[in-house]
């Protein structure tokens, strides 16, 4: 189990371990020096090894990779919890039962017109209008997404915070948007791949801008074996 701030909670499952990641107002639960504070890559281009098909990137100052495994690839600012540029293949809309399942909502495609579509119907989520982009060289379409104001239905896994489920895979049983959570989700249909996800994700939504700000060259540099 992870945790960043108490005020946040972003669940998932990584390879059946669930891992709770929390985040927002008020200070860590840590104490100053606990753990190591990780140490960020020197800038440059890398390539993914356990994601595939494989990944390749550039960042600059500041950054490390969290998690590289196929179907996830995390890569965060080091030495901070408030989110980073996430990676998912073979995701699937996550069930909306109150009760929170690690199970897909059913007869949702997986294409990204459908889920578009669909996350823009969920309740409890505030959803820009889909707007195009293009990442690993492919046409995208990216949906700005947090909380609408006002919402209370919570998962057992997030201490009562307001949460919505958003995706889930073989290797992810929750991924949801928390309290005052907002992210920047792209959605590309990759030739026989299926739909990849891209999602900058700013935990504690007070620093979405300056997050996207950072993470965007990142996106930009994405490129994908065989496209």
């Amino acid at each position: 189990m992870t945790r960043r701030r108490p005020a946040l909670v972003a669940a998932l499952t990584l390879a059946a371990t669930l891992l709770v990641a929390a985040c927002g107002g008020g200070a860590p639960s840590a104490s100053p020096g606990a753990t190591a504070t990780p140490t960020a890559m020197p800038p440059g281009t890398y390539t993914s090894t356990g994601f595939t098909p494989k990944v390749t990137y550039t960042v600059g100052n500041g950054w490390l990779v969290a998690r590289d495994i196929d179907g996830y690839l995390a890569i965060q600012p080091a030495g901070a919890d408030t989110g980073g540029v996430f990676i998912f293949k073979g995701a699937k809309a996550a069930s909306q039962d109150a009760s929170c399942p690690a199970s897909p909502e059913p007869n949702i495609g997986s294409t990204s017109v459908e889920m578009v579509a669909w996350i823009r119907s969920l309740k409890g989520l505030q959803v820009s209008s889909p707007a195009m982009a293009t990442v690993f060289g492919l046409p995208a379409t990216s949906l700005d997404i947090s909380l609408q104001p006002g919402w209370t239905q919570s998962c057992a896994f997030a201490s009562g915070l307001p949460t919505v489920p958003l995706i889930m895979s073989s290797v992810i049983d929750h991924w949801v948007v928390v309290d005052n959570e907002r992210l920047r989700l792209f959605l590309v249909d990759v030739p026989n791949q299926g739909t990849i996800l891209v999602d900058i994700d700013a935990f504690d939504g007070t620093v979405f801008d300056s997050l996207v700000a950072d993470a965007m060259p990142i996106v930009k540099s994405l490129t994908l074996a065989g496209q």
